[in-house]
């Protein structure tokens, strides 16, 4: 999955067993990532095995340490699919006044690239929120 993220432009903050994530690093969310299976499952409707059994512990971690590293008020996900024929979920920080709108169209279309270090920094604050062990 290396050439996915060199395609999309993005770093593998974290990952385990099942399952990887990613942080973009470039466009006007600072923080977005990609979680996804290491296994190829095309769509959510077609989740199964341990991912299935797994989801439900990972979600919520990933999300929480995503939440602390960036500062955001809540996180967003989204599950499209489609463009991508692989399971990924769009995970999305959310802070007031920032270029994430509720409904369609996710960003604002006036809404202005954020600059490349602002990424670089969320993805490394990820990565390190998730290297700690959670206090849950």
């Amino acid at each position: 999955m290396s050439d996915a993220d060199a395609f999309f432009n993005r770093r593998r903050v974290w990952q385990n067993e099942y399952w990887r994530l990613s942080v973009v690093l470039h466009g006007a969310v600072v923080g977005l990532a990609h979680l996804e299976p290491h296994r190829h499952i095309p769509f959510i409707t077609d989740l199964d095995g341990p991912e299935a059994a797994t989801l439900g512990t990972v979600l919520p971690r990933v999300t929480a340490a995503m939440r602390r590293a960036t500062a955001a008020d809540k996180i967003y996900v989204y599950v499209f699919g489609d463009r991508v024929p692989h399971l990924h979920f769009n995970l999305a920080p959310h802070r007031p006044g920032d270029a994430l709108v509720g409904g369609p169209g996710l960003v604002r279309p006036d809404a202005v690239e954020a600059e490349a270090r602002a990424h670089e920094t969320a993805a490394a604050a990820i990565q390190h929120a998730l290297a700690v062990p959670s206090v849950n």
